[in-house]
């Protein structure tokens, strides 16, 4: 099976296995593929050319003339080819490597020079390669198919069907709506898939095209022209039984769980097999796209890169360095542009390998099967501590970005209606004038062009329903079609998101069935409602249809019956999370890809939403594109409806969440909005109440209010003391407890203690006692000032809390002499901690001098 390219990676390891693309379908092995005629003679095979029923008739001159050619032709090229080593002519044409390059057709033209002119001998070598690749002498690849333009050789082969299926192909693409460029470009895929495998129109199958088509990818990097209309001409002509297209034919559904670990390519086969069982386990209990997130993580992210790191692994019980050293990989990982970014996912995934293994040993009370595989978990309970910290951050993050969008997104809707309806003009503009004529457009000048592949004069009907136009003076020429359908569906979608607050998979599941009425019986009056099945969470539920949102709901409709003949065409679609088709449905949200109608994905809303935005230019902050996703609007929504006045839990039921907590978690309360929603409050509370209990206060009480705060600064802080009340302290602040010290006055309040233990042994020297305690009031209640502001860190963080453990300190000093303080007469009053080293860069405090 093929592998993918763009495969998950983990910092610092080596490359992981890759994996599956979608269904790739590999392209087979070009050894296995050879012609019915790999055997015969030179002499054989020029005899056997003449026998295919496309060979010129012999009874005119010109059938002899060109029968003849090719086989001139075909002799100088087998000639060539004998000149190569192989046991037969596709070994040969493989040794001579004629897939790869196409110089050797000029070689021979060169090496062949008998006079005549370079176009009739260039003319005599292709007729004659065509006709062995017709008789199948040698089966071309699709690398050299894809180069070489032989119209006439296409004719050929399709002249080869059966009767009437070429002719039962072309109705059916007319029927499905295909052009005839589209019918013509799907015919030679299928002429190629016949050269390349050998085998007749009957005989081709799904898996050819799927060959083809991984050809083409592997080419291009795309699917070749023509694919997809080749899979629907051979559906139309009974060759392929299949109900599907060709993009949901390689919808490759729900994988088995075996297949999902089988991904990474897993050393351990114990190990291996554990996983599967203990993820079928799992399966039922939750949806796929959970499930698969989850074998990611235990196959991928966990035992792949523990079998990287630590190869021989197989057993559950993992020593503590190799659990640390995953620790320390899953904290980042290298995104697709091979950049190292931080795993914000990180304690979601070790608390599901803590699961795991806490699942294991719940189960071996029950099952002997997981006895031996029990055994503690590497992942502690305080391994997820920081959890609450990272859903911090992305509450954060996630108001932040509410923030910086919900004041751009009127200039947004604004934008994407002015692009709409300039788009339209311009195009109806562009309709009226005729092919290669100019017409003049709000003040510029277009030009209506054809493209060179829709002027096949033959063909009238090869010419493209989409229009293109050129501005003057320009070289670039614009799909205006395609150009007004994006503006449209890039409006309708930014209108239904902001006015709705769906998610986007909900917004793409919307039906024109889904819009129903509701009669509300106590006034008799019908509602639109919309109802919104269940996705992410199984809640269905029915919004209210808002006028706004009912204009926008009946332009949709209106557009889907005028493009489909007063009908909304029934598609199905397919659920890109569970890996499921849906039933035929009239899905709102589709548009026409060529003839096929298709629902929009995921990726095509946010594609929309990206072309809107960078037509626009809007910035942030930064000066970076602000960038729009899709469940930014449902964010808005819940923002600016709670905003609004809209009951919180009113707003949960509305956005289908189970909790109010998710819905709380949606809210970016804007400062301007808290203090008006506050005010609302107050003035709803005071009409509710008696109207004595309220009265406006006088110029002098307002004043008075004012000086208060005014007045709270003082000389060491701040005061706190409460409004309205007296000063118990007589504006003695060192002794208030209500008085916040500010840091910055710190050198003044160590001034202020070692003032009063002056004033304090001048007062005992001369036995003032009444001032001695007033004094020593005002010094303890300076030093614990002092202690607490020594306490508090200056840049903010918490602080340890003191527990009162003894400290050991050096020799005890003197005996003091009665009445004074047991410390020193040039030291605060506190508890004396050894004195740190000066030398460990911490400076000495002024306090312990």
């Amino acid at each position: 099976m093929s592998r993918r390219a763009n495969r998950v990676m983990l910092a610092g390891t080596g490359p992981t296995p890759e994996r599956r693309l979608f269904v790739a379908h590999d392209v087979q092995a070009d050894e296995e593929r050879v012609g019915p005629h790999e055997h015969l003679g030179r002499d054989d095979v020029l005899a056997l050319l003449p026998l295919s029923p496309v060979w010129p008739a012999q009874d005119y001159s010109n059938g002899r003339v060109l029968g003849r050619n090719r086989l001139i032709g075909a002799g100088q090229v087998l000639d060539w080819l004998l000149t190569h080593p192989g046991d037969g002519w596709q070994a040969r044409w493989r040794a001579a490597d004629a897939d790869r390059s196409k110089e050797w057709i000029e070689q021979l033209l060169a090496r062949n020079d008998n006079g005549h002119s370079y176009q009739g001998r260039r003319s005599t070598l292709l007729s004659g390669l065509n006709s062995m690749f017709i008789s199948r002498v040698v089966l071309p690849d699709y690398e050299f198919l894809r180069g070489y333009k032989a119209i006439a050789l296409f004719k050929d082969v399709q002249r080869m069907f059966p009767a009437g299926t070429l002719e039962q192909m072309r109705r059916h693409g007319n029927d499905l709506g295909m052009t005839g460029r589209h019918v013509d470009e799907g015919l030679r895929v299928i002429s190629k898939m016949i050269l390349h495998t050998g085998r007749d129109l009957p005989q081709i199958t799904a898996e050819d095209v799927f060959v083809a088509r991984a050809w083409g990818r592997r080419a291009i990097g795309y699917s070749y022209d023509g694919t997809h209309s080749a899979w629907d001409l051979l559906r139309g002509a009974g060759v392929i039984h299949s109900k599907d297209t060709l993009k949901d034919a390689l919808r490759h559904g729900q994988r088995p769980t075996a297949e999902l670990v089988d991904f990474y390519n897993l050393q351990s086969t114990p190990v291996r097999n554990l996983l599967v069982r203990y993820l079928e386990e799992r399966r039922p209990g939750v949806d796929y796209g959970t499930f698969v997130g989850l074998a990611r993580e235990l196959a991928g992210v966990f035992w792949a890169d523990i079998e990287a790191h630590h190869p021989g692994v197989d057993t559950l019980r993992l020593p503590e360095e190799v659990v640390d050293g995953w620790k320390q990989r899953l904290l980042t990982y290298v995104n697709k542009s091979g950049e190292v970014v931080e795993r914000r996912s990180r304690y979601d995934v070790m608390m599901r390998i803590r699961g795991f293994y806490l699942d294991i040993q719940e189960w071996a009370h029950e099952d002997p099967f997981w006895a031996q595989w029990a055994c503690p978990s590497p992942i502690r309970r305080g391994d997820g501590a920081g959890n609450h910290k990272a859903v911090a951050q992305t509450q954060a993050r996630m108001h932040q970005r509410v923030r910086e969008r919900l004041p751009h997104l009127g200039h947004l809707v604004e934008a994407a209606e002015r692009e709409r309806d300039a788009t339209a003009a311009l195009l109806a503009a562009a309709k009226a004038a005729e092919f290669d004529t100019y017409f003049e457009h709000e003040g510029t000048r277009y030009l209506r062009v054809l493209p060179a592949a829709h002027r096949v004069t033959s063909r009238p009907d090869h010419v493209t329903p989409h229009v293109y136009i050129q501005a003057e003076g320009s070289t670039k020429r614009v799909n205006q079609s395609m150009a007004e359908d994006e503006a449209f569906w890039a409006w309708a979608v930014i209108e239904t998101l902001r006015h709705t607050g769906v998610r986007v998979e909900e917004l793409t599941e919307i039906t024109h069935l889904a819009l129903v009425s509701y009669k509300l019986p106590d006034t008799g009056e019908i509602v639109p409602l919309l109802q919104i099945v269940p996705s992410k969470s199984n809640e269905e539920r029915l919004l209210l249809v808002s006028p706004e949102l009912a204009s926008a709901l009946a332009t949709i409709i209106k557009r889907l019956r005028d493009a489909n003949g007063g009908k909304i065409p029934l598609v199905a679609r397919y659920d890109d999370h569970e890996r499921v088709t849906g039933p035929l449905l009239p899905h709102l949200f589709q548009r026409r890809h060529y003839w096929q109608p298709q629902v929009m994905g995921q990726n095509s809303v946010a594609r929309l939403l990206r072309k809107t935005l960078a037509r626009m230019g809007l910035r942030d902050q930064a000066g970076n594109p602000m960038r729009y996703t899709p469940h930014d609007f449902r964010r808005m929504f819940a923002t600016e409806a709670v905003t609004g006045g809209l009951p919180v839990h009113i707003a949960a039921r509305i956005l289908g969440h189970k909790t109010l907590t998710t819905t709380q978690a949606y809210l970016a309360v804007f400062q301007d909005d808290l203090i008006r929603t506050y005010r609302g409050f107050l003035d709803r509370r005071r009409a509710e109440r008696p109207v004595e209990e309220y009265r406006e206060p006088t110029a002098q009480e307002w004043r008075e209010f004012q000086q208060h705060f005014e007045l709270r600064k003082v000389s060491l802080g701040t005061c706190g003391r409460p409004y309205g009340t007296p000063c118990k302290h007589e504006h003695a602040c060192i002794r208030c407890p209500v008085l916040q010290i500010d840091p910055r006055q710190r050198s003044r309040l160590i001034e202020i203690v070692q003032n009063l233990r002056g004033r304090v042994r001048e007062a005992r020297a001369n036995g003032w006692l009444g001032e001695v305690e007033g004094l020593q009031v005002s010094l303890d209640a300076a030093n614990a000032k002092l202690h607490s502001l020594k306490r508090t860190p200056a840049d903010g963080r918490p602080h340890l809390v003191d527990l009162g453990m003894p400290v050991f300190t050096d020799p005890p000093a003197p005996p003091t002499p009665p009445g004074e303080s047991p410390h020193a007469p040039d030291t605060p009053d506190l508890v004396r901690l050894p004195a740190p080293a000066h030398g460990l860069g911490r400076q000495a405090d002024p306090a312990d001098r």
